[in-house]
């Protein structure tokens, strides 16, 4: 990350507003130093500064870290993708940053570092996120940046606390493993409530270990009734024979 292009940004953002590095400095309660010595690329503002200093200069988080792209002409471009512009000293200022939150409600400082991050400095991310409580009000904004990796931690952590009812929200991140791995333990789990929500999700393969589970477990025929529109035909004779069965033994 080049910082001294950060600081010519924020100098930029600055005077395009008439503020003096005085102003800048009493707003966020630091010294006219310091402000000198981020415009002067010497140093970067820490990361809890960042959401005052967004909303004073009215530029957003991602722009001032934008700003220290390696090459105006683009050369920050790789292979199609935005090169990482996170440095570990950097990240690891904001990292112990949420891990001191208890509460994504709280969390001042937004998650627009996330698309900048590496893949491992997202992975550091994600746990100190899930770690918070209503993690779940920060998924929307992680899991179009995250790797498959990533969303396995992400979804095993959701099965893991049993919070169900994130999975809607996680499917169309969810690869078909993923989806395979929470259909098996919400039928184990007899939660057919779950899997009746989100049927939709699930393709044929998904709707076959429905019906083998039902083969092995009959549920009461009320539940079996709700899935039978969501059936091919197959499944549905596999079924209408399976509940003959039972009729028959008993």
């Amino acid at each position: 990350m080049d910082i001294a292009k950060i600081g010519k940004f924020l100098r930029k953002s600055r005077r395009r507003w008439g503020l003096t590095q005085g102003d800048v400095a009493e707003f966020l309660g630091v010294s006219a130093q310091a402000v000198s010595k981020w415009e002067r690329g010497e140093n970067l503002p820490d990361m809890a500064f960042l959401p005052d200093i967004s909303k004073l200069l009215e530029v957003g988080i991602d722009e001032i870290l934008d700003a220290g792209r390696i090459s105006d002409e683009g050369e920050a471009q790789e292979t199609g993708t935005i090169q990482k512009l996170v440095d570990e000293d950097l990240f690891e200022k904001i990292l112990n940053r949420l891990r001191q939150i208890k509460n994504v409600e709280e969390m001042e400082m937004g998650l627009d570092f996330f698309v900048y991050l590496g893949a491992r400095q997202k992975s550091d991310t994600i746990e100190a996120i899930l770690a918070m409580k209503d993690y779940q009000l920060a998924l929307d904004e992680i899991l179009p940046y995250s790797n498959t990796a990533h969303r396995n931690a992400i979804v095993d952590h959701i099965l893991a606390k049993c919070h169900y009812d994130l999975l809607e929200q996680l499917s169309t991140y969810m690869s078909n493993e993923m989806k395979a791995a929470a259909l098996t333990k919400l039928l184990n789990e007899g939660r057919y409530d779950i899997i009746e929500d989100n049927i939709t999700t699930f393709n044929r393969k998904h709707r076959d270990l429905i019906v083998q589970h039902f083969e092995t477990n009959t549920p009461d025929i009320e539940i079996i009734e709700n899935f039978i529109p969501f059936f091919d035909k197959n499944q549905r004779q596999r079924l209408s024979e399976n509940i003959k069965i039972e009729e028959e033994e008993q």
